[in-house]
């Protein structure tokens, strides 16, 4: 199965609560054991449970891609070390790198793929460059539909990519040659234009919010590159 809908303590905003890639999926503390079974089997990767800063809001915190994910600086020490100690024990080839900004919100601030990352326009540029060198990709400041959080309004893996409904053409043509993938507008949860905080996805899946509709399921498995 590539798409499964699902629910996090009744919220339809699964990501907001964690981080997925092709090697790893890095999720909040205390979720059913069933739930993370679902994940597990959609994404087909390792799910890690995690806090940062004493937060379950993983998804805002933190941003990455296979090579890495970034984490606010301010991130206990404990908690990075059980993070790497878990990576270790599962073989998982995935930096866990703090990023030294003022912004702690990272994953609402970054979206990236294996081949690109485009970082909020809030970031400088020698800020952005160091995020692109950490995630060994390149790198673009930019915004999607005038907004600067571009990791809630867009998700993007190495198949595919969804962003906010009001991106323009101009828009969708600039990432698709930034990410090296199709991507399309569209929305989740019942008509939620900020899809990054409404599912975890990556190449081998997406597990969804459990408002998401049947339209808006096929629009995301198409744009996602899963049919």
């Amino acid at each position: 199965m590539h798409i499964e809908r699902l629910d996090f303590e009744n919220s339809p905003y699964l990501g907001v609560f964690g981080v997925a890639t092709d090697r790893v999926v890095l999720i909040r503390e205390g979720l059913q054991e069933k739930k993370l079974d679902v994940i597990r089997e959609v994404l087909k990767v390792p799910v890690i449970e995690a806090s940062i800063m004493k937060s379950r809001i993983i998804g805002i915190l933190a941003a990455g891609n296979s090579n890495a994910i970034i984490v606010p600086w301010y991130i206990w020490d404990t908690e990075l070390e059980e993070i790497r100690g878990k990576f270790k024990e599962y073989g998982i080839d995935t930096e866990i790198v703090p990023f030294e900004t003022k912004y702690t919100a990272l994953g609402n601030l970054v979206l990236a793929n294996d081949k690109a990352a485009l970082v909020s326009t809030k970031f400088s540029r020698e800020e952005a460059k160091k995020i692109g060198d950490i995630l060994g990709v390149e790198v673009e400041r930019g915004v999607i539909a005038g907004l600067h959080a571009v990791g809630s309004a867009g998700v993007v893996t190495n198949k595919g990519g969804l962003v906010h409904p009001e991106a323009s053409d101009e828009e969708l043509k600039w990432l698709s040659e930034l990410f090296k993938v199709d991507v399309y507008v569209g929305t989740a949860n019942m008509g939620v234009p900020y899809v990054g905080s409404c599912m975890l996805a990556n190449s081998n899946g997406v597990v969804v919010g459990h408002l998401t509709t049947g339209p808006e399921i096929v629009k995301i498995e198409e744009a996602l590159g899963l049919i």
